[in-house]
Formats: C-alpha cells, sequence, structure tokens
C-alpha cells in the first residue's frame, strides 16, 4: 500500500484555510496576533512533514495544539485542523497509538459540536483506517471506513463525486486482503459516479477513466488497463478531434499495456502517434516531445534495441539542451538517477504469505539491502554487491540475483549514453517476526518474489521505495 504519502498530504487541511478565516469584528488585538502566528507555525507544519522532518514536524504539530486549546478550549472546532495534523505526523511515525487518540478526539469533538453526519468526519475517519492498515488490522479497518462512505452518502448522495478517497481506501484494504475483484469494484463504481453525473460519453469523465487505468497498470491488470484508457481516447476524438494533445496522456496509456504485454512494435506506435500529435502542435511543447522520445527509449531498451534507443535519448537531450529553463528537467530524467524501466519484482514483504499470522508479530519491522552496481551504457547491470542490509543476510542473495536480470535507463553525458559506476540501490521491505522458533528449513524468503510496489517496468511510470542514485 504505497501510495500512502500522496494520500496523507491530499488529506491534510489546507494552510491557507486558515489565512482566509476572517476573525470577529470585536476580537481582542491579542487574539488578532495569535491568528498571525497560527498562520505561520501551521505552514511551517505543513513544510516540514513534506521535507519529511516528522520529529520536529510532531513538535511543532503539539505546540500548535495546545496554543489552540489556550485560545479556543479542550472542546472547540477550531482544534480540528491541528489534531489530524499532529495524528497524521505521529501515523507516518509509527505512533500509532497517540495517533488513533488525536484522530479519536478530533471525531468526538466533530460529533458533539457538529453531528454525528458532519463531513467532518471523513478525514479523520479515513485517518483511524489508515493507521490501523499501518498496524496490519485490517479487520479494524473496515468500520471506519464503512461510515466514512455512510457520511458521504447521507451529505451528498449514493453517487457523490466525493467518495472517491473512501472508496480508493475500501480498495486498497481490498487488495490487502487478496481480494482484487472487490478492490476493482471500489474502483468502477467511482467511474460510475462521475458518469451519473455527466453523461458516459462527456469529456468530463476522462480524468476518472485515467485514473481507473492508472488503478489497472498499477494492479498489473494489463487487458483493462488499456480499455479504459482506449476509451478516454474515443471520447477525447470525439469531442476534440484526433489532433488534439488531450489525447497524448490516453495514448501513452495504451502504449505503456503493450510494454507489459512484450508487444514492442504497437507500444512503439502509440507512443509515436503521441509524438507526432505533439510535433505537428502549432504550439511547440519541447518538454512533452523529450518525454515521448524518452518513452520510445526506454521501450526500445527494454526490448534490446540499442542503436535505436540511443538515437531517441540523443534526440531527447538535444531538445532539453536548447531551454536554460528544461535542463533541470534533463538532469532529471537523462544524467541522474539512474531510473529503472524493468522492475526486478522484488520482494517487499517476509514472509510472503502467512498462514498463521498468529506465529509472527503483528507489527512489521522496516528491513533494506543497499547495494552497489555498475549500469553499462545498454542499460544492463555488469555487477552488483551488497554494502549494507538489515536484517543482515535476510533476502541479500534474491536482491542482488533479481538486480542482475532488471533493466535501467542509461545515464547520458554530453548526449551519450555512458557506463554509471558505483551507483547505489537501496531496496526497503518489511518483515514480521515469528513469535516461536523457525522450524529446520523454514526461510522467511519467498520462493517466488512479488513486488508489491508499484511497478516500474513501463516507461514514465511512478515511482517506488527502492530508487538508485550515483554514489
Amino acid at each position: 500500500m504505497k501510495p500512502f504519502v500522496l494520500i496523507v498530504l491530499l488529506a491534510l487541511p489546507a494552510p491557507a484555510a486558515l489565512a482566509i478565516q476572517s476573525a470577529p469584528a470585536d476580537v481582542a488585538e491579542g487574539s488578532q496576533a495569535w491568528l498571525s502566528e497560527q498562520r505561520r507555525i501551521n505552514q511551517r507544519f505543513v513544510e516540514l512533514f513534506r521535507e519529511r522532518r516528522y520529529a520536529e514536524g510532531e513538535e511543532l504539530g503539539r505546540t500548535l495544539l495546545r496554543r489552540a486549546e489556550e485560545h479556543y478550549g479542550f472542546d472547540s472546532t477550531k482544534l480540528l485542523a491541528p489534531l489530524i495534523n499532529l495524528a497524521t505526523v505521529q501515523r507516518v511515525q509509527g505512533r500509532y497509538s497517540d495517533a488513533l487518540f488525536h484522530y479519536e478526539r478530533h471525531i468526538a469533538i466533530v460529533e458533539r459540536k457538529l453531528g454525528y453526519d458532519a463531513l467532518e468526519l471523513v478525514n479523520p475517519l479515513h485517518g483511524v483506517t489508515r493507521t490501523y492498515l499501518r498496524m496490519g488490522d485490517y479487520e479494524a479497518a473496515i468500520e471506519p471506513l464503512a461510515r466514512a462512505l455512510r457520511v458521504t452518502h447521507a451529505n451528498s448522495g449514493i453517487y457523490s463525486l466525493e467518495q472517491g478517497p473512501t472508496r480508493d481506501l475500501l480498495s486498497e484494504l481490498a487488495l490487502s486482503e487478496g481480494d482484487l475483484e472487490q478492490a476493482n469494484l471500489h474502483q468502477r463504481i467511482q467511474l460510475r459516479a462521475h458518469e451519473r453525473r455527466y453523461g458516459p460519453g462527456d469529456l468530463r469523465i476522462v480524468p476518472a477513466l485515467y485514473k481507473l487505468g492508472e488503478w489497472y497498470e498499477r494492479t498489473r491488470q494489463t487487458g483493462l488497463q488499456r480499455q479504459a484508457y482506449a476509451a478516454a481516447d474515443r471520447i477525447i476524438q470525439a469531442s476534440s478531434g484526433e489532433h488534439s494533445l488531450e489525447r497524448v496522456k490516453a495514448l501513452r496509456g495504451q502504449a505503456s499495456s503493450f510494454v507489459r504485454e512484450s508487444r514492442r512494435d504497437k507500444a512503439e506506435e502509440f507512443f509515436r502517434r503521441a509524438l507526432n500529435i505533439v510535433r505537428t502542435h502549432p504550439i511547440q511543447d519541447i518538454l512533452q516531445q523529450a518525454r515521448l522520445l524518452i518513452d520510445i527509449g526506454d521501450t526500445l531498451t527494454i526490448f534490446n534495441r540499442q542503436p535505436r534507443a540511443q538515437e531517441n535519448y540523443r534526440e531527447a537531450w538535444k531538445l532539453l539542451s536548447a531551454d536554460d529553463e528544461a535542463l533541470d528537467m534533463r538532469a532529471e530524467l537523462l544524467q541522474h538517477p539512474v531510473i529503472p524501466l524493468r522492475s526486478p519484482r522484488l520482494p517487499v514483504q517476509i514472509p510472503r504469505e502467512m498462514s498463521d499470522p498468529s506465529r509472527y508479530e503483528s507489527q512489521p519491522r522496516a528491513g533494506s539491502v543497499v547495494l552497489q552496481m555498475t549500469i553499462e551504457a545498454d542499460g544492463t547491470v555488469s555487477g552488483a554487491q551488497v554494502m549494507e542490509s538489515d536484517p543482515s543476510g535476510m533476502i541479500d542473495e534474491i536482491v542482488v540475483a533479481l538486480i542482475k536480470g532488471a533493466k535501467f535507463r542509461p545515464q547520458m553525458r554530453d548526449g551519450e549514453p555512458v557506463r554509471a559506476e558505483d551507483v547505489i540501490y537501496r531496496h526497503r521491505f518489511r518483515w514480521y517476526k515469528r513469535r516461536d522458533p523457525e522450524p529446520a528449513g523454514d526461510t522467511p524468503a519467498p520462493a517466488e518474489p512479488v513486488d508489491e510496489e508499484r511497478p516500474l517496468e513501463v516507461p514514465g511510470a511512478a515511482g517506488t521505495d527502492s530508487r538508485p542514485s550515483a554514489a
């Protein structure tokens, strides 16, 4: 359940919300000064959170809550934002009991002041769910989600668009329990809600189709992924024409599905269709052209078509070098870090399956393996060795063996692919310690490792925790 950090940020109350609240006309001068300080502290808290400086953020969050209690009392709705911020930063640090305490306090204030079906309950109920998910207590996560859904339906109707975040968490919960069909249902319901609101062929449902396509891509349902992007493409063409720039994302989504199916020719065809649309548009977008050229280069690299792959990388380099504002993008995509293209499907949970969870500790522990390796100019790994691991030796051999079969986007220097030496690659995983001694021959490593994170075998896919960098 990887995308939690992004979800957390979306759940945070917007700092601007405090800035635009107007104080009563008779507010005391001291209260005006407090409002100004409150805005400043809250803004700093959000900055620390985004920088992942969680310990500092928690200290500031406690200060903000304490000061709010001094000004508004212990049962005011003015405490809601400080409570959910503090609970969130505690949750991401693994301080689950503290996080639950502050989420529950938030819920109790809303119930007393605003009612048992107030929309202000949804965010803390999501927070409680995420906390239980982090704890591995999936059964306890169900009820707060069910209540959040009831609250949303009571306020906005069965087909409300506002139910999306709750449905996303329900999908994650179902996925964690191995129920892919139920997880898919929660995603499709969101599309149905958009279709009910706007109509099945309306351009405004395209973002919902993209979201569904991204879900299918993440869960490796390649055929369904392509169907969702193709449906979006048809709507765009009918509304805006076949040369519309809005088609580019739909074409890229379909192309990535062909990559997953090892259909190189079809993947390259769809990427080039998108590139042709961008190139022939009256307003030239060199950044988008470069991204598509890199997509094509990545596809050819995956399928060992190195001379043609390097031609596309060189052309992308040339485009990005012609504009000073594009140099940062050139560095990110072509210089540093070296980017994985074909994921080695490293194990992210040890053991992979627990037939009897009672034999293991309920809280997962953090593990990692740090490799030093060389990436050749053709994107292959020519050498990899373990620099450090924790726990030592648990999955070292598996990680080394699998990483040797990975493909990487080659590092570029002066417009040419080059060999990258001393590349550091860190793989993070979670593991569950057994409560009783392990029987002889019972190894924690999975026989058939499966990557539960978002895969990186598709050009342009989102990142995971396993990110390489130059040493």
